[in-house]
């Protein structure tokens, strides 16, 4: 019995370090994507400005 509280420990926290590793992912992909998408535009708005 004493070791069922440890365990459930350990489970809880595996479970919070997975889903704080899954939003840190998805938040890596969502700004690498909006990078991506706002990459042209600069360039457009930087070609425009030099002519």
């Amino acid at each position: 019995m004493a070791d069922l509280p440890s365990d459930s420990e350990s489970s809880e926290s595996t479970t919070l370090g997975k889903r704080m590793m899954w939003f840190v992912i998805l938040w890596l992909v969502g700004f690498a994507g909006t990078m991506l998408l706002a990459m042209p535009f600069h360039f457009l708005v930087t070609a425009a400005m030099r002519h």
